[in-house]
C-alpha cells in the first residue's frame, strides 16, 4: 500500500477508507468528519432566502452521502484500530445512529458534544430554525478514560470557514472544518506524539492540526484532488486561524 504523500509526521492515502483501514496498524485515536445523511445532502442550499422572495437553489457538496453500510464498516474498523478516543462529526439527527454502530462494535458511548457554528448559514426557507451546531460523537474503548479538558463542557464554539483568501483561512472544500476547531479537539483529546487517523480526510485540516501540535497523522481520501490539496497544505508553513469575524 503506497502512500500518496508522506513526510516525517503525516501520511496520506488515496482510496476507499475501508480498504486502507483494513491494512493499517493500530493508532491512538480516530478523529474524522464523515459524509452526513442523505437528508442533509438533499437539503443543502445556497443563495438568498426564498422567504424574502429571492431565489435559492440546491447545492451539490461534491461527494456522496453516508450509507448505513459505510457507517457500520467505519465504526467496526475504527474500533479495531483505535487505542483511545474516537471522534465522529455528524448532523444531530444522525448522532443516535453512530452511537448504535459503535456500541455494536463494543465501544463505549461517552458523550455527544457540539460544534457551535458561529456565522453558519441561515434557514433560507424562513419557515423553521436554522442549524446552529453539528454533533461531535465521542467514543472510547471500555475501561479508564482520560482527556485534557478536565471538567469543561463538550462544546466548541468556532466560526465556519467562509473566506476564500485574504488574511483568513482559505476554504478549499465544501465541508471544510476550521483549523481552530480541529486544533482544539486534537489538544483536548490527544497527547504530543500520538498518532491520529482521519479516514475522511477531505482537505487535510485534521492532519494539519495534528502536525502543528506535535502529533502524527494518517489521512485517507477517496477523491484525488483533495489528496493533492492536503499534500500542499502539509508542506506550507504553520497555517493561521481565521479571525472571529470570519
Amino acid at each position: 500500500m503506497k502512500p500518496y504523500y508522506q513526510d516525517s509526521t503525516v501520511t496520506i492515502y488515496h482510496g476507499d477508507c475501508r480498504e486502507v483501514m483494513s491494512q493499517l496498524e493500530i493508532v491512538d485515536h480516530v478523529i474524522t468528519d464523515p459524509p452526513y445523511s442523505a437528508h442533509v445532502h438533499k437539503s443543502v442550499r445556497r443563495g438568498m432566502s426564498a422567504h424574502n422572495g429571492q431565489f435559492c437553489e440546491r447545492s451539490d457538496l461534491g461527494f456522496a452521502s453516508l450509507s448505513p453500510e459505510l457507517m457500520a464498516d467505519v465504526a467496526a474498523l475504527s474500533a479495531k484500530l483505535s487505542l483511545r478516543w474516537i471522534i465522529m462529526f455528524s448532523d444531530s439527527e444522525s448522532s443516535h445512529l453512530w452511537r448504535a454502530a459503535f456500541e455494536s462494535a463494543d465501544m463505549d458511548y461517552v458523550r455527544t458534544g457540539a460544534w457551535i457554528k458561529v456565522g453558519g448559514a441561515p434557514q433560507f426557507t424562513g419557515d423553521r430554525p436554522a442549524v446552529g451546531f453539528e454533533a461531535i460523537n465521542i467514543f472510547h474503548p471500555p475501561g479508564r478514560k482520560k482527556w485534557n479538558g478536565g471538567g469543561k463542557q463538550g462544546l466548541w464554539s468556532c466560526p465556519i470557514v467562509v473566506s476564500r483568501g485574504g488574511h483568513n483561512e482559505v476554504r478549499v472544500h465544501t465541508a471544510q472544518k476550521p483549523l481552530k476547531l480541529m486544533t482544539a479537539l486534537i489538544e483536548d483529546f490527544t497527547s504530543p506524539g500520538d498518532v491520529v487517523l482521519d479516514p475522511f480526510m477531505g482537505s487535510g485540516t485534521t492532519l494539519r492540526a495534528a502536525k502543528d501540535t506535535g502529533r502524527k497523522a494518517i489521512g485517507i481520501e477517496l477523491q484525488e484532488k483533495y489528496c493533492e490539496i492536503a499534500a500542499k497544505r502539509m508542506s506550507q508553513e504553520v497555517l493561521s486561524f481565521p479571525t472571529e469575524a470570519a
